[in-house]
């Protein structure tokens, strides 16, 4: 029955409309009449829908929605740590560099010494 309601309000208040206000009068109130006959019907859509919301379903479409999310963060986790350990891999091979030049330095200005300590 509320399939026909949209029409009927239409079709009636275009009617009223003409009768009052002419042609234009007709298509203002025909546009007003299926404006309020679709608020109508929506209006027991609109309950049917808070029904179903209040229901428990938020917490459903809630962890649907977030299992897609998990996913992409820990794929940005991962990429984040993995840059860090590749950082910090670099970082220790720098500062190791010096290091093995300044034992090898080391060995030869002793190995100089030495010599020199036995020439005299």
């Amino acid at each position: 029955m509320k399939s026909f309601i949209t029409p009927a309000a239409t079709v009636g208040s275009a009617t009223l409309g003409a009768a009052v206000g002419g042609p234009g009068g007709a298509a203002l109130a025909g546009g007003v009449g299926y404006a309020a006959a679709e608020l109508w019907t929506l209006d027991d859509e609109h309950k049917q829908l808070v029904t179903a919301i209040t229901t428990g379903d938020v917490k459903g479409i809630v962890a649907a929605q977030m299992k897609g999310q998990q996913g992409v963060i820990e794929k940005a986790t991962d990429t984040i740590w993995t840059a860090l350990k590749v950082a910090a891999f670099v970082v220790l091979g720098f500062l190791t560099i010096p290091l093995f030049i300044t034992r090898s330095n080391t060995k030869k200005i002793n190995k100089i010494c030495e010599k020199n300590d036995k020439a005299t």
